[in-house]
């Protein structure tokens, strides 16, 4: 295990969501709304009385961002932004021991029309690319993506198949769950994108996982750099 982050976070409860983005909290006798940074549905974690961490905002509609949600065994982290920053702490820790010798180029690259998040770079090997999901749903104590349908990420691991002819490319998984114990597409949430990856897989593109969460004190652990995935 490794810590990673350390961030400043308060329990708060859900009151309702009021849409795919927004939530209506209560902490301190106070409601106010909170954002998720997760495009997913979060049926599974988000619901009325569920309990969170919260970071506070300045500005804007609303005042603080969810970014852990309590379960059984601790604290699933949801945030993809921190679970980005996450992950590249540990790439820059040498923590990741897939990724060598490759390390993060650039971050955010557009290719084709569309946005990987990182281009890699070996030297006297060359580029790679890597995209990362958010696989914080959990079932059957596997994490899985997507929970519900998604054409960006559909379109995603098509040009990293493409990618794949000529340079690495590697799909990563963050499983954010405590409970995960490996890593599976979600056929429920987006049976076109099971068979994609299956295919991408087939076709070089390199499958990969990594089990992080968020301590009681409030920090980002990394638990497992190569957690199993099963297509």
């Amino acid at each position: 295990m490794t810590e990673l982050l350390k961030l400043d976070l308060w329990p708060a409860k859900v009151v309702k969501r009021l849409s795919r983005v927004t939530v209506l909290i209560e902490r301190d006798g106070k409601r106010l709304k909170a954002h998720i940074r997760n495009t997913g549905r979060l049926l599974d974690l988000i619901y009325p009385s569920s309990g969170v961490l919260i970071q506070f905002r300045r500005g804007g509609v609303t005042h603080a961002s969810i970014v852990g949600v309590n379960v059984v065994t601790g604290v699933a982290l949801v945030d993809t932004y921190i679970q980005a920053k996450s992950f590249e702490k540990a790439c820059s820790l040498g923590k990741i021991s897939w990724l060598q010798p490759y390390q993060i180029a650039r971050k955010e690259v557009r290719i084709n029309g569309s946005r990987i998040d990182y281009e890699l770079y070996a030297k006297g090997i060359g580029k790679g690319y890597l995209e990362l999901k958010s696989a914080v749903y959990l079932s059957d104590g596997y994490a899985m993506y997507p929970d519900s349908p998604t054409v960006r990420g559909r379109r995603h691991i098509l040009l990293m198949k493409e990618l794949a002819r000529s340079a690495r490319s590697i799909i990563t998984f963050v499983a954010a769950h405590p409970s995960a114990i490996g890593f599976k597409p979600c056929e429920s949430g987006d049976a076109l994108v099971a068979r994609l990856l299956r295919d991408a897989k087939i076709h070089g593109v390199e499958l990969r996982a990594v089990k992080m969460h968020i301590t009681e004190g409030n920090t980002i652990v990394l638990d497992e750099d190569n957690l199993p995935v099963y297509v």
